[in-house]
């Protein structure tokens, strides 16, 4: 029995659980009665909230502005280099020169001696100038100033040590990560005035109001503008944590769902779009996927990649299959829906952008910062404890597990959400186009077309997983 190292596991579930902490979504008393009065709590909260703004007096607001990121040692000043006079190339025609007397040059030409060149080089100069990035750096001074995590008298356009603590000093208030670095999310923070934060409180007011009819007592929650998950069980909030969701050119669709099964060690098969956008122009450059411990199929049959000519090769003719272990894109775990798309909740083998306050960077699937602990909740019905989830973990095989009972799951839309200690937090949203007030839509259920070729091997281990061969095709992570 191979023997599979867990220790990553570790941390990434300690990650989750201070995520949850520290960062999560939404949660108020656990001893709400129902999931429906733990919404209403949120919702009215909210509510108060955006009043309390509402009525509170304008005050000076002094607006950073987008740009690159801000970070200690930019503005100030900054030495520039004014170089000389640029010298022409080697080959170029020479410029006439004025010789000092024409007497001498007719010596010199009868001597046959070039006349000798003239000197007019400008020493290069060194001189301190503004930085460009100086105004941004004085105008997030002033904003901080205003806010009172700076000293009026500490004003600088200058990004010292004193001004990155005045960074993470916001950055703590607003439950941003404390990095001292003014990125996108730190700056709409910051340009962010009472208003537009009331707005954005008051679209998630109605959107909760609304999903308050509906709300299963046992539901896991996707919020995409907070880019979370949270797990409420009979009225009670079991968990949330930090989540990686679709991208903007690759949206996380509004749905709802359940989950039906938990996939222990699960394979990987390379969605449409990536396969044609991303892993077929490199196997076309390079001769390989670039994906570490997959299987290359052609036309159904495995292939060693490097020997075929891609150029070509359709996309429809192509599948990629990564087996399963710590390399693998979705991690340890997979948590099966039941739509068509192929969006699911995972694991990951590479947790670093839950470190980040901007997560929007997947393909359409939600990737979870404490795969681990939300297998260990959902299978716990079904009898498979800890050292069972270790056992199959060890075993380095593939098993799918089917919950006695479907966990439903909503994609949500909410710009605002209370933290345990009532403190609000407000989301903007990471899809342009994204309603302001949004209700997740039913999964439609499409009945997958049968494979128009011979299903290998490979493939009918995927088939068992999921269910279809349609279905693992169109998987995107």
């Amino acid at each position: 029995m191979p023997n599979v190292d867990r220790s990553h596991t570790r941390p990434r579930r300690m990650l989750g659980l201070a995520a949850g902490l520290l960062g999560g979504l939404l949660s108020l008393p656990v001893d709400a009665a129902t999931a429906r009065d733990l919404v209403a709590g949120w919702a009215a909260r909210l509510d108060q909230r955006a009043s309390e703004l509402e009525k509170a007096p304008r005050v000076k607001a002094t607006l950073v502005g987008a740009g690159m990121v801000l970070k200690k040692g930019d503005g100030g000043m900054v030495d520039a280099v004014v170089p000389g006079p640029v010298q022409p190339p080697a080959d170029a025609p020479s410029a006439p020169v004025a010789l000092p007397d024409p007497a001498d040059a007719a010596l010199w030409a009868l001597a046959g001696i070039a006349p000798p060149p003239v000197d007019v080089s400008i020493p290069t100069l060194t001189l301190p100038v503004r930085a460009r990035s100086a105004d941004r750096v004085g105008r997030l001074a002033a904003r901080l100033v205003e806010l009172g995590h700076l000293a009026p008298d500490r004003w600088t356009d200058s990004f010292d040590d004193e001004l990155e603590a005045a960074v993470r000093s916001f950055q703590t208030a607003e439950g941003l990560m404390p990095d001292g670095k003014v990125g996108e999310a730190t700056r709409q923070a910051l340009d962010r005035t009472p208003a537009q934060a009331a707005a954005l409180m008051r679209n998630a007011v109605a959107s909760l109001k609304s999903f308050q009819a509906t709300v299963p007592d046992r539901v896991i929650l996707v919020n995409l503008p907070s880019q979370t998950v949270t797990y409420i069980d009979r009225g009670a909030l079991v968990f949330t944590m930090r989540a990686v969701v679709g991208r903007p050119s690759r949206q996380t669709p509004l749905i709802q769902d359940k989950v039906t099964s938990v996939t222990i060690n699960p394979t990987w098969t390379v969605p449409p779009t990536v396969l044609t956008e991303d892993k077929l122009p490199n196997l076309r450059k390079k001769g390989n996927s670039g994906i570490k411990n997959a299987v290359v199929y052609l036309d159904g049959k495995e292939v060693v990649p490097e020997r075929v000519n891609w150029w070509s090769v359709t996309p429809d003719r192509i599948r990629i299959v990564q087996q399963p272990g710590d390399d693998n894109a979705l991690g340890r775990f997979r948590f099966n829906l039941t739509n068509g798309d192929g969006i699911f909740l995972h694991g990951t083998n590479d947790p670093r952008l839950f470190d980040r306050d901007m997560r929007a960077a997947s393909s359409g699937c939600v990737r979870l910062a404490d795969a681990r602990g939300v297998a260990e909740t959902l299978l716990r019905p079904a009898s498979v404890d800890k050292a069972a989830i270790d056992a199959q973990l060890d075993s380095g095989k593939t098993r799918t597990i089917a919950l006695p009972a479907a966990v439903p799951v909503r994609f949500v839309y909410w710009t605002a959400t209370v933290e345990p200690q009532g403190t609000v937090r407000v989301h903007p949203g990471i899809y342009e186009d994204a309603p302001g007030v949004a209700e997740a839509a039913p999964v439609k259920r499409v009945p997958p077309k049968p494979p128009t070729r011979p299903v290998q091997a490979g493939a009918s281990r995927q088939a068992k997983e999921t269910g279809t061969i349609q279905q693992v095709a169109r998987t995107r992570t």
